[in-house]
């Protein structure tokens, strides 16, 4: 026993002396912390003298509280970088003329680096930029082939008509001047432009990535921009903007209605259907809610408690990789930024549009056979001979539609909703309850909840395919 007693003492003092290391001071900045570093940096909660400031307890408490929001944080600018690099179609491009702040630009630098806030910039000085030249003379093909790498080409060709549009509208408001104020078609118009180029312009953006510090300096104070901090492991709102148009190539869709509807919700005597909304099902039992707008769903889901949401419809017209719910498209990482933590385990999200699943492997059902041919028609070979007749190179044509003719919107929001089982269609949908005159026999032309939808359902949890719900 004797003989243990050194080697005793000795474990001893270095458990202690351990102890002790694991209280001295904490660096500022210091690599092994540097996602609480910069989640501090953002919330303006720290600098490197108050940081130092701090007893080594009080900066072991800190530290630990930050870890995870931290982790969050990084995750949800990851997010939001990447969808803000893909090609926007022309909602989009609205949405981020509008409403990105240089707060947002900050904010992508101080976790993903300088590299990645300037690509951003440069694509918000290039489309700002031509977006003002579209307006006043006009694109040339010139401009159209440096949109091509930052907006989809309906966007594009949206922005080559928009001159002619402006003028048209001009012409017709300036006969009616005294008559009231503006067109909705121009305070469209003016909505789209974005906001005053004074505030919001290509200089700005393109100067913004050159002056930022590195991270690790100044505090960046990330204010509550589009994508500003907000308080711990909260994210960023989801902001969504009315689009002006549906996806290029769309096929119209038979839609379907519930056997009955609130009895507070009106019912037009229309004789065809304009059924579409959102149903939210939650825990508990109760009844469901079921909203028009998606932006009034987009509010409603933010207030819910996170885990509390069983089931989501999305009820409209589908595209690949888009579900449109009236006004109000959404895509796979709208759908994940709009329900992160608010579906409860095993929560069903449904996408009830036509083609919001891919059409899958080899079959004999000849539904999803004709199916096949008719999306290819629609959104490959309609398109792809418009480009070319536009004098788009046929390989750069081909390339643009083969990725996304045949898009999977269940499958790649199942991969942002870890966990919850993601539903869409393979096929087009037809709805017995929709047929005109149904629907007016009915009284349910308006409804928000779809019925029985004949198609061939798909669904995906965590990107593999599940049984159908």
């Amino acid at each position: 026993m004797k003989a243990l007693r050194p080697a005793i003492i000795f474990l001893s003092l270095a458990l202690a002396g351990g102890y002790v290391s694991a209280l001295e001071p904490v660096p500022w900045n210091h690599k092994e912390y540097s996602s609480e570093f910069k989640y501090f940096q953002e919330r303006a909660a720290f600098t490197a003298d108050t940081w130092t400031a701090l007893g080594p307890e009080a900066q072991e408490k800190e530290l630990l509280e930050a870890g995870q929001p931290a982790l969050d944080r990084q995750e949800a600018v990851r997010a939001y970088y990447a969808a803000a690099l893909k090609k926007w179609d022309s909602p989009a491009l609205r949405d981020y003329l509008a409403n990105t702040k240089e707060t947002d630009i900050k904010a992508v630098h101080l976790w993903l680096g300088k590299e990645k806030a300037a690509a951003f910039s440069r694509k918000l000085a290039l489309t700002h930029a031509l977006l003002k030249k579209a307006r006043a003379e006009g694109l040339d093909d010139e401009d159209a082939l440096a949109l091509e790498p930052h907006l989809r080409p309906e966007a594009i060709a949206g922005l080559r008509s928009l001159k002619a549009s402006a003028e048209a509208l001009k012409a017709q408001t300036s006969e009616k001047a005294l008559k009231g104020p503006d067109s909705k078609s121009t305070a469209s118009l003016d909505k789209f432009a974005g906001p005053d180029p004074s505030k919001l312009g290509a200089d700005s953006f393109s100067k913004l990535y050159d002056n930022m510090n590195v991270s690790g300096a100044d505090p960046v104070a990330a204010g509550r921009g589009r994508y500003g901090a907000g308080a711990a492991g909260s994210g960023a709102a989801v902001q969504f903007t009315a689009p002006q148009k549906k996806a290029a190539f769309a096929m119209p869709e038979v839609r379907a209605v519930p056997a009955a509807l609130p009895a507070a919700q009106a019912k037009s005597a229309a004789l065809t259907s304009d059924a579409y909304g959102i149903t939210v099902y939650s825990a508990g039992g109760q009844q469901p809610q079921t909203f028009r707008k998606g932006g009034d769903a987009a509010a409603a889901i933010r207030k819910m408690p996170d885990g509390s949401i069983t089931k989501i419809i999305f009820y409209g017209h589908g595209a690949p990789g888009t579900q449109m719910v009236g006004d109000f498209d959404v895509d796979a990482g709208g759908a994940g930024e709009m329900l992160k933590g608010k579906l409860a385990r095993g929560g069903v999200v449904q996408f009830s549009g036509c083609n919001t699943s891919s059409i899958g492997g080899a079959t004999l059902n000849p539904a999803v056979g004709l199916s096949m041919v008719a999306r290819r028609l629609l959104y490959f070979s309609l398109p792809y001979f418009q480009d070319r007749a536009d004098g788009v190179p046929a390989e750069q044509a081909r390339q643009q539609w083969d990725k996304t003719w045949n898009a999977d919107l269940a499958r790649d929001t199942s991969l942002n909703l870890r966990g919850a089982v993601v539903c869409g269609y393979r096929t087009f949908g037809l709805v017995p309850g929709r047929l005109p005159g149904v629907t007016r026999l009915l009284g349910n032309q308006e409804a928000t909840t779809p019925g029985f939808v004949a198609g061939k359902k798909a669904c995906y949890q965590d990107g593999k395919e599940v049984p159908a719900q």
